[in-house]
């Protein structure tokens, strides 16, 4: 599985440049912990050198062991006393990039960037970036809130979805309907829907590939937020598609900016999880295909319990057939070495019967 570092609390910094935070690693549920030894480092980095590729900083090495659910970070660094800019870095290697990812190389280990410290309160504000740089592009920001909240954090089956969009983007000879209709050429793009969008880092990749669709990133009001933010910094990309948001409730009719529109594809990740919403969101897609009958239903999801079969039941009854699967192994250092069998993110491809 992918495991990541999190703040439990936004860094903060006194006037003598001490740097202090308390971390954890866990998965995207926070219910687990990373359970081996592993060596992180902590960076501080003033932002004003930030696009200059030569920035001030200071780092040591964080020592995390088997069994920890916490560990502190204290950096002393003279150069970051307040009121300067600041942002304190955790990753698995001693590098202020962002993580690489591509269908072949799901990171282990997500590193994490706090946001600037408060100049007033000497604390870093309560978002955080997760970094990455796809095979497909030049380096790329999510926001994420620091706090417990799952709807506004990645996931693992979020994070293998992007990466397998990016793959089927560059394949140099496209054979899937799913490929086909992301390198489709024309000056109307494709048309995408994307529902339980969270930070929206699935959405925004394909706004990325497809530089003429139109995306429409939904998902419940209490994700709109952090959603909203992560759209006006991908406005500032040229060369991308038109990326809109909108409330979408499950156990409500769709809204009329979803109702009106004819889409040629539907994203979904990570939204399985809990067996209770699932006939919501199979209703859901099912009313999205009345009026885009032959739009492709993607949806990544990785199982954590068995409840979650009925997914594939609801979706069969439903008139929905599967065109495609792939499955995608996470890399798990641990579960590798003690023989388990490793968790996996599977990817399926739909259409409706109603297609014409």
């Amino acid at each position: 599985m992918v495991w990541y570092v999190r703040f439990l609390k936004p860094p903060k910094l006194d006037q003598k440049g001490h740097v202090r935070a308390l971390i954890t690693i866990t998965n995207d549920l926070g219910d687990e912990f990373y359970p081996a030894d592993i060596k992180l480092y902590a960076m501080t980095v003033t932002t004003e050198h930030e696009h200059e590729g030569d920035w001030m900083s200071k780092w040591q090495t964080v020592k995390w062991k088997s069994g920890m659910r916490t560990v502190w970070v204290d950096i002393v660094d003279s150069e970051a006393a307040p009121p300067v800019d600041l942002r304190l870095i955790i990753n698995s290697n001693q590098s202020m990039e962002g993580n690489r990812i591509s269908s072949k190389n799901i990171p282990e280990i997500l590193g994490v960037w706090s946001d600037t410290f408060d100049r007033d309160k000497s604390q870093a504000q309560s978002t955080v970036e997760r970094r990455y740089r796809l095979d497909s592009g030049p380096e790329r920001a999510i926001m994420e809130e620091s706090g417990e909240s799952v709807a506004r954090h990645i996931w693992d089956a979020g994070i293998v979805l992007t990466a397998f969009l990016s793959m089927l983007a560059l394949q140099p000879s496209p054979t899937s309907d799913l490929a086909k209709l992301l390198q489709r050429s024309t000056p109307h793009g494709p048309s995408i829907l994307e529902l339980g969008s969270g930070c929206g880092i699935a959405g925004l990749q394909l706004a990325d590939l497809c530089p003429t669709s139109d995306v429409l990133l939904t998902d419940l009001p209490d994700a709109m937020d952090i959603m909203n933010h992560n759209v006006e910094r991908a406005k500032f990309v040229s060369n991308r598609g038109k990326i809109a948001t909108a409330i979408l409730d499950w156990d409500e009719s769709l809204p009329e900016r979803v109702a009106k529109r004819r889409f040629d594809l539907v994203i979904v990740s990570d939204c399985t999880y809990n067996p209770d919403s699932i006939p919501k969101l199979v209703k859901t897609l099912n009313s999205v295909a009345d009026d885009s009958p032959n739009a492709l239903i993607v949806v990544s999801l990785k199982v954590r319990h068995d409840s979650e079969a009925i997914f594939f039941d609801l979706m069969a009854g439903a008139g929905f057939v599967e065109a495609e699967h792939t499955a995608f192994p996470l890399p798990d250092r641990y579960r590798s070495e003690t023989g388990q069998e490793l968790e996996v993110v599977d990817i399926y491809v739909y259409r409706s019967r109603k297609s014409k």
